[in-house]
């Protein structure tokens, strides 16, 4: 996916999420997680003990509503420092 038109679709979801968000939580119908907007990316572990530390792992990043990517290690449970691989334009 091209970096522009992630922007561009990442801007919709979010305002999506917020709108459903705003609703009284019996009317709220959030996206199935296969709708749910994601992109590839990479993880990387920063903790110097950790197997997995400094390795550059394919993974799959799911939008949040706030815009930001959150990984955690499956090695040693950490946060990880997340990066979406996107085409330039």
């Amino acid at each position: 996916m091209k970096r522009s038109e992630y922007e561009k679709a990442a801007q919709e979801f979010r305002s999506r999420l917020l709108a459903e968000a705003q609703k009284p939580q019996e009317e709220q119908e959030w996206p199935d997680y296969d709708d749910w907007l994601s992109v590839p990316g990479v993880s990387t572990c920063t903790t110097p003990t950790c197997r997995a530390f400094a390795q550059h792992l394919p993974v799959t990043l799911h939008e949040n509503a706030d815009g930001i990517h959150r990984g955690q290690c499956g090695e040693c449970h950490r946060s990880t420092i997340v990066r979406p691989v996107l085409e330039d334009d």
